[in-house]
């Protein structure tokens, strides 16, 4: 009877703590669908008076560098996404160290409009070397923050799944350490030239998700 109770003590314990997880989760999916949200209240036309359909079509061909801005953070924010639901999925529990840690993920997720919007406004102007410089080293920072996040979480293995092996903690660890140094390299890349810097976020698309 005692050892019943323990068990299903052990167990209300364990659900509670899952409970915890779904929750930092769930919060953490709401800032990654308000990210990718005001990522696109940037894109509109703007016309003023009489409008004629040569005016409409090159306004429209104007945006170009905004909508290509808009896709290539969707597409970053979409698998930043991703790999924040496969690291979560390696969690059972958390503490005040990988809330926090996640929370400083989330501000620099949030907050990636930001750079997405001073990309497509530069994309065709002299400023963009900066513009690209500031954009890729951006999502430095979000690298860091990914690593930081599961360093903060796989150093205390009572946090993790049970049955999770270190073959596979390593793995997690050096795939966040593939992006950082992937990362970094473009946006080192875009010091010598911002469109190969652009075309290597494509590459490293492809790796993400076919390959990784």
């Amino acid at each position: 009877m005692i050892n019943y109770l323990v068990m299903s003590e052990t167990k209300a314990t364990s659900l509670e703590h899952q409970k915890e997880t779904v929750r930092v989760e769930t919060f953490s999916d709401g800032v990654f669908c308000i990210a990718i949200t005001l990522l696109s209240i940037e894109i509109g036309v703007e016309v003023t008076g009489h409008t004629t359909d040569k005016d409409l079509t090159e306004a429209l061909i104007s945006k170009w560098p905004i909508c290509l801005a808009y896709v290539i953070s969707f597409v970053n924010v979409l698998l930043a996404w991703i790999g924040h639901h496969g690291l979560f999925k390696n969690l059972r529990d958390t503490d005040n160290a990988v809330m926090i840690s996640n929370g400083l993920l989330l501000m620099l997720v949030a907050l990636v409009p930001f750079p997405t919007k001073t990309l497509g406004m530069f994309l065709i102007t002299d400023a963009l070397k900066t513009a690209v410089i500031f954009y890729t080293g951006y999502f430095v920072l979000i690298s860091i923050a990914f690593k930081l996040l599961w360093y903060t979480a796989s150093r205390n293995k009572n946090l993790l799944v049970h049955g999770i092996t270190d073959a596979q903690i390593n793995q997690t660890t050096k795939s966040e350490n593939i992006g950082l140094v992937c990362n970094i390299i473009i946006m080192l890349v875009a010091f010598i030239n911002p469109w190969i810097s652009l075309l290597l976020s494509f590459v490293m698309w492809i790796y993400w998700i076919w390959i990784a």
